[in-house]
């Protein structure tokens, strides 16, 4: 039974009011905007890994390799995770030394990479954060506070 609903009366005729049913489109927009919305916090708290990739050359001297690495200023703490990643194999180091922005680490590199004055990509693991985190600190940064 179709009625037009601008004849409707909502005390008299509240049956055909609550029998009328939801767009179709209406509900799988709903369902599509909840589903991302649970997407988009579940994967808010999982945590990822920060890198920062920086050029540096390998220093050989005897049976020890390091890796020489030119950072600004803003680069600084590396050695809260002491890894790195070259050519994607990770990489446990210690820092030898810290001058004039330079940074020299002490690694075991393979023996392909272990060439004196070979240049390398390095990738320090910096942070590990998760989205949120990282989106509240993108907004603070926005914001200057």
């Amino acid at each position: 039974m179709y009625v037009k609903m601008d004849n409707l009366d909502i005390y008299n005729d509240s049956a055909i009011i609550l029998e009328r049913k939801t767009p179709k489109k209406v509900i799988s927009w709903i369902t599509i905007l909840i589903i991302l919305l649970v997407l988009f916090i579940i994967f808010s708290f999982f945590p990822f890994n920060i890198y920062k990739p920086v050029v540096g050359y390998v220093a050989i001297d005897g049976h020890d390799s390091y890796i020489v690495l030119s950072l600004s200023s803003s680069d600084f703490p590396v050695n809260k995770y002491n890894k790195i990643y070259v050519k994607n194999k990770m990489y446990n180091y210690e820092i030898v030394s810290i001058e004039d922005n330079k940074l020299i680490l002490k690694a075991n590199l393979e023996d392909s990479i272990r060439i004196n004055n070979n240049v390398l990509t390095v990738n320090i693991l910096k942070d590990r954060t998760t989205l949120f985190k990282f989106l509240k600190n993108k907004i603070k940064k926005g914001f200057e506070l």
